[in-house]
């Protein structure tokens, strides 16, 4: 049967125009498949392949047949040098003819002729026609090069149009999320929508995201660490996060191929996306622009939401620091300033631990305030291993792991920051926070306490020399008791308040000759001496004062008549055993309570006349004991 193929070539350009001319379906297997079997119908061949170019696989596939014969086509027709040899000719304007048993499995008795898809470039893809033997003359094969130009010209426009229609989706996509994350100061949220946007496009790949640690609590993200030490400096995602450029990899079997696209903004990196594609050989150009615009759009949306997140907490170290300086400048005491420091810091940094120490010389003091470890003596190893670099070298101490760094396995604090407080370049004491967990503690956060020990430094100076300021006015420089007008003003304050209370008025016996004997700098030496013995063993019962010359006071609030004398009488064998040159005391005690006495203004200057009695009569019975008034 003779076959005309006079016609093939208009025919199949009306039929085409017919049914493809208002076509704006994608370049799917269903438009592809109708056209071989259109080609099948009009040209009466057995059978009607078409492949096409893959870009993922970079080789031509199968994509569509006209009869189920061709699936015993060899799942990759081009492996054949002679057809791999033909498929990079490009500029050769011919076909080739094979028999049978080159393109199926199964030798078969058909005549089959392979036509590149091609306008004097890179084929397209490649129409396969299979005729029986005694069907084929040379009309046939003349015709079929019109054929073939017909379905590329058909097949290009229609990719044309599909290629243009899926970059317009993929910017119109683009442009979508780039909404999104403009409109989201969230960095989780950044990123879910980049996974989502990808597994909506490429649903067949795999993906994860390379961030830093601060990320890793994320469940709900493939979050891989992204580490970059030496050891793992080739590793792309690495070069990726380092270059800011796109890195590819393929594994040896070519089954597999990874892109790792930096997240970056104007202000650099900061992750990488990986995506791995399975059984592909490499991603086309069109789909690497596509994956680092959306990359370089991510990337700047996070650092957008990292500015705005560090100019939050900016903001919040700011209002911290400020808030923070206006108590502390409001003449708080040095206790006060330090239990509202312990109470600022624990609520911004939850340490385990804060420590506040002065200077002294060559010595410290834990201040009241501090935490309960800095109250046991077991911190005292500590405090003198960092005591050189707080007040000797002035420099601060931000340590991750503290037994690593010193070899101190049995200190329980990982984590250590100290600051010393430096003023006039002085260092007058330092604050030190502590944490049992390694690394518990950020660079920000030593850089804010180190902000915060700086604002307050002024402050706990002037604490510290407003206390010791009234230190001198209340206190006796030379014995270091209170002075009389102090104790005049205690002992007004508890007649007005208390039902009883006592007064011991001392004096040193023969001061004068110990003057003239042994020169002033001992007898001043002496006052001292008894001075400390008296506040030693009443400090906690009532208050000592200087009250002139050689003479000491005592008042005990609350206290009994026979209390007084009982610690008056222990007074004057302390005395006598603990002094050296050894001296004595007279003490006369006078009382009061409710009962017996008029709670005013002249109850004090009372006492002071009877206990001066009270000590003339201690004097006068020999000395070196207790006289109580009448």
């Amino acid at each position: 049967m003779e076959i005309n193929a006079s016609s093939w070539q208009k025919e199949l350009q009306a039929i085409y125009s017919e049914k493809f001319i208002y076509n704006t379906n994608s370049f799917n297997d269903d438009t592809i498949s109708e056209v071989a079997m259109l080609i099948k119908q009009l040209i009466k061949a057995n059978c009607t392949a078409i492949y096409l170019y893959n870009s993922w696989k970079d080789d031509y596939v199968l994509s569509a047949t006209s009869t189920c014969e061709a699936n015993t086509l060899k799942p990759s027709l081009f492996e054949d040098s002679e057809v791999v040899e033909f498929s990079y000719d490009y500029t050769a304007q011919c076909f080739s003819v094979y028999e049978g048993k080159d393109l199926f499995e199964e030798p078969t008795k058909d005549l089959s002729y392979l036509m590149p898809l091609n306008s004097g470039k890179q084929p397209l893809g490649f129409l396969l026609v299979t005729f029986e033997s005694c069907m084929a003359n040379d009309a046939i094969y003349q015709q079929l090069d019109g054929v073939a130009s017909e379905t590329f010209k058909l097949l290009n426009r229609l990719g044309d149009f599909s290629q243009t229609k899926e970059k317009a989706n993929k910017y119109e996509l683009l442009y979508r999320v780039t909404r999104k994350f403009h409109s989201s100061i969230n960095t989780h949220d950044v990123l879910v929508e980049v996974i989502k946007t990808l597994r909506d496009v490429y649903p067949q790949f795999n993906y994860n995201l390379y961030l830093s640690q601060d990320y890793q609590n994320d469940s709900e993200l493939p979050i891989k660490e992204l580490i970059y030490n030496e050891e793992f400096a080739n590793k792309s995602s690495v070069q990726a996060f380092l270059t800011g450029k796109v890195q590819m990899e393929h594994n040896t079997n070519n089954t597999k191929s990874r892109l790792f696209a930096p997240l970056k903004g104007k202000q650099g990196v900061y992750g990488v996306l990986q995506i791995t594609a399975p059984n592909t050989l490499l991603f086309p150009s069109k789909d690497i622009e596509f994956i680092t615009l959306l990359a370089i759009t991510a990337g700047n949306a996070l650092e957008n939401a990292h500015l705005y997140q560090q100019s939050q907490q900016l903001i919040s170290d700011l209002q911290l620091i400020n808030e923070t300086s206006h108590i502390l400048n409001s003449n708080l005491r040095l206790t006060e300033t330090t239990f509202f420091m312990n109470k600022q810091i624990r609520s911004s940094f939850n340490p385990e631990e804060v420590g506040f120490v002065l200077f002294k010389d060559n010595n410290y003091q834990v201040l009241e305030g501090s935490s309960s470890y800095f109250l046991l003596s077991e911190s005292s190893l500590f405090l003198e291993k960092i005591f050189p670099t707080l007040k000797i070298e002035k420099e601060s101490l931000f340590v991750g792991d503290y037994n690593s760094k010193y070899s101190d396995s049995s200190f329980k604090y990982l984590s250590v920051i100290a600051i010393p407080m430096v003023q006039s370049q002085q260092a007058i004491g330092a604050i030190i926070v502590l944490h049992p967990s390694a690394y518990y503690f950020s660079f920000e956060t030593f850089k804010l306490i180190k902000s915060l020990v700086h604002h307050s430094t002024l402050a706990f100076v002037n604490s510290i020399l407003r206390e010791q300021l009234e230190d001198l006015v209340i206190t006796d420089y030379l014995s270091k008791l209170f002075s009389r007008k102090y104790l005049d003003e205690k002992l007004q304050e508890h007649i007005n308040t208390d039902n009883q209370g006592s007064f011991l008025l001392i004096d040193i016996d023969d001061f004068k000759n110990i003057n003239d004997t042994y020169g002033h700098d001992l007898g001043d030496e002496l006052i001292v001496q008894v001075a400390n013995i008296i506040k030693d063993n009443i400090d906690e019962l009532g208050f000592a004062a200087r009250w002139g010359g050689e003479e000491l006071a005592v008042y005990l609030p609350k206290s009994t008549l026979d209390e007084a004398i009982e610690i008056a009488e222990k007074l004057v064998k302390l005395v006598e055993r603990g002094t050296e040159p050894c001296v004595t005391i007279s003490i006369g005690v006078s009382h009061w309570d409710v009962k017996n006495s008029t709670r005013d203004k002249e109850l004090a200057h009372i006492l002071f006349e009877k206990a001066d009695k009270a000590l003339y009569n201690a004097k006068r019975n020999g000395k070196n004991c207790v006289v109580q008034a009448n």
